[in-house]
């Protein structure tokens, strides 16, 4: 009885590893169509909207070289021109041309409209989160495997997220992310996908507020450049000389 006790408690044991190991690489697979390269540049437009309200639009440059490394410059309006930010891993800094120097910041405070630092300055759901294999779904007729992702610590930009990534080919296509709380903050869409340099990606992100769905972000994904980056991008002293 005892050995057929053991027996089972290692059986349960290695398929709860096995399914853990296909949950995380569901969401390596996904994080793969939401960088187009270890080292590139992208620009991003940020566009937010509010019902009766202007909707506005904020353009970023975006510098990512591996390692974490992240250095986002502010290019409009021109009211942010020279604001920066800089992502050493889950260590984050914004530089505003008033403040004199970089100030640390959670990835986790908001940007603009309904986006997070984190958003543009961390995409790396594989190396932030722990992920369960949940279930699955179907979305606009699109298969999908549903996992929970859990965060690893406490600095990175979400608590959790409920993440639907399609069964076939694993594009990443609707999120759900959660406060510390379990309180619902937002929804995001990924889509536009297009081939850029011979890497399908998501140019595209929609980010939703849970309570007011009038209120949204679009992140569109533009011009990409996939090229060697020097390391003094990455420096917080760098972060002033475009002042």
């Amino acid at each position: 009885m005892c050995r057929l006790l053991l027996g089972l408690v290692l059986v349960l044991g290695l398929a709860s590893s096995a399914s853990a190991d296909q949950a995380a690489d569901i969401v390596a697979e996904a994080d793969r169509f939401r960088r187009p390269a270890d080292s590139f540049v992208w620009k991003i437009n940020i566009t937010s909207q509010e019902a009766k309200k202007t909707p506005s639009v904020d353009g970023f440059e975006v510098f990512v070289k591996g390692g974490g490394r992240v250095f986002v410059r502010f290019v409009a309006p021109p009211r942010s021109v020279g604001r920066s930010l800089l992502a050493l891993g889950r260590d984050l800094w914004i530089y505003l041309p008033d403040a004199g120097k970089p100030v640390r910041i959670p990835l986790s405070q908001r940007l603009v409209g309904q986006v997070a630092n984190g958003d543009i300055a961390r995409a790396d759901y594989a190396g932030d989160y722990d992920a369960t294999l949940i279930g699955e779904d179907a979305l606009d007729g699109v298969a999908c495997h549903v996992l929970d992702l859990k965060a690893k610590t406490k600095d990175v930009t979400y608590s959790a997220i409920k993440y639907w990534v399609s069964k076939e080919g694993r594009r990443p296509v609707r999120a759900e992310f959660y406060a510390g709380t379990g309180t619902l903050l937002k929804t995001g869409t990924f889509d536009n996908f297009r081939d850029v340099g011979g890497h399908l990606l998501a140019t595209r992100l929609t980010l939703t507020d849970a309570i007011r769905k009038d209120k949204r972000s679009v992140l569109d994904y533009g011009e990409v450049s996939v090229r060697e980056l020097p390391d003094k991008y990455f420096d917080k002293n760098y972060m002033k000389t475009l002042d």
